[in-house]
């Protein structure tokens, strides 16, 4: 993900991000956010509204902090502490919903079957194939 964009998501979520300035040490999330800009909206949605979750929970001790954002198997992996059965939830959803969306530019995408799997559209794999 661009810095750019890894910028709006930290400084729009410091809680869900809190991590970002820790040393490789103590988590991967020193290594930023490890996927295309085609998954930001998704990410964007998820962190939306696992913070409004959290927000609006009934617990004062309910937190969630991503450990790792990475794209594996063509896929978005958001790792976290903290968290409950929704936010375990929106998490498998916002999974799920990448391995259909291009990692790089956002549009519908499918995963190829050999190689490097990776999700994209048409027209971005094939400027990856060139």
């Amino acid at each position: 993900m661009t810095k750019k964009n890894e910028k709006k998501l930290f400084d729009k979520y410091p809680l869900i991000f809190r991590q970002k300035d820790l040393p490789m040490t103590d988590t991967c999330m020193c290594w930023g956010i490890a996927c295309g800009d085609g998954w930001f909206n998704i990410l964007d949605v998820l962190c939306g509204s696992i913070q409004s979750h959290i927000k609006h929970s009934n617990t004062k001790t309910l937190f969630l902090e991503a450990t790792q954002v990475k794209e594996k198997f063509g896929g978005l992996r958001f790792y976290a502490d903290g968290g409950d059965k929704f936010t375990d939830g929106l998490i498998v959803m916002a999974e799920g919903l990448s391995e259909r969306i291009c990692e790089e530019c956002g549009a519908p995408g499918t995963q190829n079957r050999g190689g490097w799997i990776s999700t994209l559209c048409d027209s971005c794999r094939s400027r990856v194939k060139s």
